[in-house]
């Protein structure tokens, strides 16, 4: 833990270089784009289109376990565009940044931290599109709501965490590269995303789902934060996924510490 707080004091100490990163990464994100903030509608509203003609049109499917499916899709897709933007921004930091990291030193973690700017100024533009869409089908947001900030720090936690680790490897290995994008890929099929947990709650195997992927629980927290009467996050996934969380970005703090004296040698 004094590892921990070492880390996170350093950060703290060079907030303003955090701050100025942060901005620069969300500057060139959109910069010389005709649409500019607007792709943070754009994708998340595409990708619900696409699943919403495939559950109605074709399989005839009008709600996702007793809940409205343009919800349960959206709020799925929002949180997963938010870890999957971030985990890969996170893993890619420090080879992105390499011309900055052999010229001046300064702790290395300021610049995974800042790499996730993006992803949240997506995130909340696309919070704000769900809040439209809540209220253009009559639907009332959860009394929880004051609790997302919570579930997207846990989450913030998870990504980080396994950035780190990524981002720790793929210095020397670049192969490790090419593994993010699958993860994303398949990661999206396999957490319930434009689905719920109910579906899977009856199998035997369900326990083991929750552990091997604890993203799981995280998006019913994010469903149980945004839609009215969410019953479906229970306190066994709710443990999972915080214990999960902590445990993963603490062994990404210890990885990237061990390796970051050697980044300079492969850039």
């Amino acid at each position: 833990m004094n590892l921990i707080q070492q880390k996170l004091k350093e950060i703290g100490s060079d907030w303003e270089l955090l701050v100025i990163l942060a901005k620069r990464d969300i500057s060139v994100r959109y910069k010389q784009t005709i649409l500019g903030l607007s792709w943070a509608i754009v994708k998340p509203v595409a990708t619900m289109l696409v699943f919403l003609f495939a559950y109605k049109q074709v399989a005839k499917i009008q709600d996702i376990s007793g809940y409205p499916i343009q919800l349960v899709i959206f709020s799925g897709i929002l949180f997963w565009n938010y870890f999957a933007n971030s985990l890969q921004a996170i893993s890619n930091s420090i080879l992105v940044n390499s011309n900055l990291i052999s010229k001046v030193y300064f702790p290395r973690l300021i610049i995974c931290f800042s790499s996730i700017a993006v992803s949240l100024v997506d995130f909340l533009v696309g919070l704000a599109v769900y809040l439209i869409l809540a209220l253009s089908l009559h639907q009332d947001i959860s009394g929880y709501i004051f609790l997302l900030p919570v579930a997207l720090f846990i989450t913030s936690l998870f990504a980080l965490g396994f950035g780190l680790i990524f981002a720790s490897f793929s210095v020397k290995y670049r192969d490790v590269q090419q593994i993010i994008p699958l993860i994303v890929q398949y990661g999206f099929f396999a957490t319930p995303i434009v689905y719920t947990t109910k579906q899977l709650s009856e199998k035997s195997w369900f326990l083991w789902y929750n552990i091997l992927n604890p993203l799981a629980g995280m998006v019913e927290m994010f469903r149980a934060c945004l839609i009215s009467q969410y019953d479906l996050l229970t306190a066994q996934n709710l443990s999972i996924s915080v214990l999960a969380s902590v445990l993963v970005f603490i062994l990404g703090i210890i990885i990237f510490d061990k390796r970051e004296d050697s980044f300079v040698d492969y850039l």
